[in-house]
């Protein structure tokens, strides 16, 4: 399995210390328009000003996409998933017997939250009118499409069997698909300029309520142990959150090579724990990002220089 994986996911090709390089940095991310594209954008907006940096989104087909070229150094960093970044460093999942040995952790980014969406005008109002609708399934270029459908399906009783599947290769064509009314419901990265227009182009996207089973904490800790079902709070910026709405919450986190130079990690450090107003300006859900709590011990390796940081600045005793 991980070698087809890999297959369809290469088809694409203070003062914070100077940094010797002399090329631009590279941050990989999603496509243009991706949630993780709008995300790199974003922290190459707050590195460039408030570090020595000229960090510069690297878009790929999917964020998994990126995680070999930033194991051999070819990008400096990674935007990934707390499920996927774990399964790529430890050779676990899809990434059995193909350890990124060479991976390590610079920084949490911020809880990702989402649901399962609909549109507004589609008279589906809960997780349970999904039976017999058409879902996106496959992700061959992604490797947590399918298990976070399964686990938000899960935690209403719900699984694969009880949907059409339609076969799709990533988040970007997940969107797409959505739109184009291939589909009936999307994965909904809440607070994300991506579906903020998806939202538009749809005359409106409806958030759907997780966790309508008796089990339900139990089922998403038992398909998905790094995520948990979270209540969110409407707020104005966040135009598909209308009422208490329960979703589903993991980290995000930035990773790069254990061979990046310091300087360029201390760097990115420095532009993130200085720059959060400009990256919320950006995206809206980067208010939930919080540069005092970056460093999270997940039982991963970070890269030395980030622990360094987090030393100077408190986070790490």
């Amino acid at each position: 399995m991980f070698k087809t994986l890999i297959a369809a996911l290469m088809t694409v090709g203070g003062m914070a210390p100077a940094i010797a390089n002399a090329e631009p940095q590279t941050i990989a991310s999603a496509g243009q328009g991706s949630s993780t594209y709008n995300y790199a954008l974003a922290i190459s907006k707050a590195a460039n000003t408030d570090s020595d940096m000229d960090l510069r989104p690297q878009p790929y087909d999917s964020t998994s996409q990126a995680s070999p070229f930033v194991n051999s150094g070819e990008v400096d960093f990674g935007l990934e998933n707390a499920i996927a970044v774990r399964q790529a460093m430890l050779g676990e999942g899809r990434f059995e017997g193909h350890q990124m040995e060479n991976l390590r952790l610079v920084a949490r980014l911020l809880p990702m939250r989402m649901t399962l969406g609909v549109r507004e005008d589609s008279g589906i109002t809960s997780v349970q009118e999904l039976k017999g609708k058409r879902v996106p399934s496959g992700f061959l270029q992604a490797v947590t499409g399918e298990a976070l459908i399964s686990t938000m399906l899960a935690a209403d009783g719900l699984s694969y069997d009880d949907v059409e599947r339609v076969q799709i290769a990533n988040f970007t064509a997940m969107a797409e698909a959505f739109v184009a009314g291939d589909t009936d419901v999307l994965i909904h990265v809440i607070g994300t300029p991506r579906d903020e227009q998806v939202s538009r182009n749809v005359n409106g996207l409806r958030a759907l309520q997780l966790g309508g089973a008796d089990d339900a904490a139990d089922q998403v800790k038992s398909l998905m142990p790094v995520a948990s079902l979270q209540m969110l709070e409407p707020h104005p910026k966040l135009t598909t959150i209308k009422e208490p709405t329960q979703i589903l919450q993991y980290d995000y986190f930035i990773y790069t090579s254990a061979d990046e130079e310091d300087a360029t990690v201390t760097a990115l450090l420095q532009g993130l724990y200085e720059g959060k107003d400009a990256m919320v300006e950006s995206v809206a859900s980067l208010e939930w990002f919080q540069p005092d709590s970056m460093y999270v011990d997940v039982g991963l390796a970070y890269h030395p220089a980030a622990i360094t940081f987090y030393k100077d600045n408190g986070q790490v005793q």
